[in-house]
């Protein structure tokens, strides 16, 4: 079990949920936005609850270990959440100018891509 600590409180969650927390929090931090996560934490009562974490790039988590507290079956009670999609996404159209915008957006990523490093 892990304890994140953030500004103003810390959490109880599973071990892979928080190292899933970590290379999900460092490529929204790399993509320069923010996005909210919903996580299984452990309650003082001992149930595990759903709560919402904002990350950013100004979020700024300390992890530490929670030695004191074993919980039987952690993997089962803290699944890997599924975390929303970074950057942008794509929505396929359904009008008269779908497959035109779709070719001419491929057409300009591509050029994008090809264009970068270099001078």
């Amino acid at each position: 079990m892990k304890r994140i600590s953030y500004a103003g409180g810390s959490l109880i969650t599973g071990d892979a949920v928080t190292e899933a927390i970590l290379d999900y929090a460092t490529r929204v931090a790399t993509d320069a936005t923010s996005v909210t996560v919903h996580i299984p934490v452990l309650e003082d009562s001992g149930r595990t609850e759903m709560h919402t974490l904002l990350l950013g790039s100004a979020s700024q988590l300390d992890v530490s270990d929670a030695p004191e507290i074993s919980v039987p079956h952690e993997r089962e009670m803290f699944p890997i959440p599924e975390m929303p999609a970074i950057g942008m996404t794509a929505v396929v159209g359904s009008g008269g100018d779908a497959a035109s915008n779709a070719k001419n957006f491929d057409q300009a990523v591509a050029e994008i891509d090809a264009g970068l490093g270099q001078d």
